[in-house]
């Protein structure tokens, strides 16, 4: 197992819950990182594989190191700074201070920030400092595997099961998946879900609960072996159940207002956030901790009792299909998150 896949309890010591911040504080502080580093890499015109890696290395380096100690934001551009070298875009330090203090000063228009004036040299010279320092935390460990290039061979497997469909019913169901997919690890990427499980894993659970979206895949399709279809996923079901869980605390308090949701998402994220939002494993009881996400469900299977109505706005042309991983991640637009109130769609079957 990676080094950097870590356990509910491991998540709830992090040297910042050490230092005194509080659970659902470390959580919204850890997204305000993410949203940073989304923004500066919009100005900086980035790939989005680039600001995925960012986002990771910013969740492993908070594992190891205090919010209270770097500062969030300074830290989150480092996290993109290096980056954007290992995924082949680098950048000059200075443009990225420039970009850097534009953004901040639009994030904190009351605070001391947005009122100074700073010298790009200087916020470079820290860049470089502090990217340094996450090298040396993560003990230059700068391999990231990303779930999304998983998600073409999960889904092919399954549309192999769909043999009463025709081919250009296969290519549109493939499709559907493929961007519900992508979405559901877009959305991730500001949650600890890449600290909880591998990347082949995460990638099965998104396939798994976009395969839930409007019943893309039919809760009665079976393998040739009459096994149900997410066998398909090659992950144990409880796997899958805990990569789900995983997943969907992208919508779940605090990440997002859960009022927003359209009802049939709101379904769906409920059977495995009864509570809609994220408990402190410290104020749990054992026997939550020890039943895992099976802990609070009354059915088998999601599948068994719910259809749910997918978040995506998007025409289905927007999502690559049946293209090699590089040329998907390197070319083409990812769908709209649904984190974004005004871009989930209030349709609901």
């Amino acid at each position: 197992m990676s080094d950097w896949i870590f356990t509910a309890e491991e998540i709830a010591r992090s040297p910042s819950r050490k230092d005194g911040m509080g659970y659902q504080e470390e959580l919204i502080t850890r997204k305000q990182a993410c949203d940073f580093i989304e923004k500066l890499a919009k100005f900086l015109q980035l790939s989005k594989i680039t600001q995925i890696t960012g986002t990771t290395y910013l969740h492993r380096f908070y594992m190891r190191q205090s919010f209270l100690r770097y500062d969030k934001y300074i830290a989150a551009t480092a996290c993109l700074f290096l980056g954007a070298k290992i995924e082949e875009q680098p950048l000059r330090a200075t443009q990225v201070a420039h970009e850097y203090i534009q953004i901040r000063k639009s994030i904190e228009k009351d605070k001391v920030f947005a009122v100074q004036k700073h010298d790009p040299t200087q916020i470079a010279d820290t860049i470089i400092y502090l990217e340094g320092v996450v090298m040396h935390t993560m003990v230059y460990d700068m391999t990231v595997i990303h779930p999304y290039q998983y998600i073409n061979e999960k889904v092919d497997a399954v549309i192999q099961l769909a043999r009463a469909l025709s081919e250009p019913e296969k290519r549109q169901m493939s499709a559907k998946i493929k961007q519900v997919a992508w979405s559901i690890l877009n959305d991730s990427a500001y949650t600890c879900a890449c600290l909880r499980q591998e990347p082949f894993d995460l990638a099965a659970g998104a396939v798994y609960v976009a395969g839930m979206y409007e019943n893309y895949v039919s809760p009665t399709m079976r393998s040739t072996n009459g096994e149900p279809w997410w066998t398909a996923l090659s992950s144990s079901f409880h796997t899958l159940q805990d990569a789900a869980t995983f997943l969907l605390e992208a919508y779940t308090e605090p990440y997002i207002n859960t009022r927003v949701l359209p009802a049939g998402l709101a379904k769906l994220v409920y059977t495995f956030h009864p509570s809609g939002s994220i408990r402190d494993i410290n104020a749990m009881q054992i026997s939550d901790i020890d039943l895992g996400p099976l802990a609070h469900q009354s059915v088998t299977s999601p599948m068994e009792s719910i259809c749910v109505t997918s978040p995506e706005s998007s025409s289905l042309d927007r999502s690559p299909v049946d293209q090699d991983f590089d040329t998907d991640m390197k070319t083409k637009e990812f769908v709209e998150s649904p984190r974004e109130p005004a871009q989930v769609s209030s349709s609901i079957d």
